[in-house]
């Protein structure tokens, strides 16, 4: 039984622990393109917008890939 609650505790602690690590991530992201923004940098900004959008069509583009060879 104790080796159950260890587990499980370690389980929380790396799940609370990639959701702080995300949330700061998130917040860090923000703040670089709030500050890319004050110092007028928008081709930083396009970039990072235009890897969004490219990793977001790459994910779709392997859903549909692999909803068509019926994997999923």
């Amino acid at each position: 039984m104790d080796d159950l609650v260890l587990t499980g505790t370690l389980a929380l602690i790396a799940f609370f622990a990639v959701i702080i690590a995300g949330i700061l991530a998130v917040l860090f992201f923000v703040l670089w393109l709030w500050s890319a923004a004050c110092a007028g940098n928008y081709s930083s900004i396009l970039l990072s917008l235009l890897a969004i959008i490219i990793a977001g069509c790459a994910y779709t583009g392997t859903g549909y890939y692999l909803l068509a060879i019926e994997w999923i």
